[in-house]
């Protein structure tokens, strides 16, 4: 199936999922279960977007854990991550994403412990769809710690095309199941 149905496809039963609160605290308990998680001082998260799987119970647990949490901002089609606490200011860019003000302290993404990559959709093998700038796929060529997916069991689909920049995650948690890629 091409990546725009899939796209369209999963934002339809996002949209359409019941007991997303429920589900995202399923999703959550297992992800702070993970030794990915527990040994980890620092992560890099997105504030989650649209209809996508919420990350602020997971801010909030790192920051409880004393982690140091870090969040994206594409800056001339480059992602670069920064540093983010409670009392960081955040600005909206022209897709309605919440990102860090150009003056927050940029921490490069290979001295982080775990890096949370968002997406649609997954397939069992880690190779997921984003929203299609392939920035999350750039950024990952120089991150060597571990990577996983927080999603809904219905984002993990049969197939989709996969390009040879595509860079799959290691492990996948939904509120079903955690499914360990490689």
């Amino acid at each position: 199936m091409n990546k725009k149905a899939v796209r369209r496809g999963i934002g339809v039963q996002l949209n359409q999922l019941e007991n997303r609160q429920e589900r995202e605290r399923r999703i959550a308990e297992r992800l702070f279960l993970l030794p990915e998680w527990m040994n980890a001082t620092s992560i890099a998260v997105t504030l989650s977007f649209r209809n996508e799987c919420s990350t602020d119970r997971i801010i909030q647990q790192a920051w409880a854990d004393g982690k140091r949490v870090v969040i994206p901002k594409v800056i001339n089609q480059e992602m670069r991550f920064f540093e983010h606490s409670s009392s960081s200011r955040l600005i909206e860019n022209s897709m309605g994403i919440r990102e860090p003000e150009l003056s927050a302290f940029e921490i490069p993404l290979p001295s982080i412990d775990l890096c949370i990559v968002p997406g649609r959709a997954y397939m069992r093998n880690g190779y997921r769809l984003g929203w299609g700038g392939g920035f999350y796929d750039r950024a990952l060529i120089d991150f060597s710690g571990p990577t996983l997916s927080i999603a809904f069991a219905v984002q993990v689909v049969e197939r989709f095309e996969v390009e040879s920049f595509d860079r799959p995650v290691d492990t996948i948690v939904t509120e079903d199941e955690v499914i360990q890629c490689h």
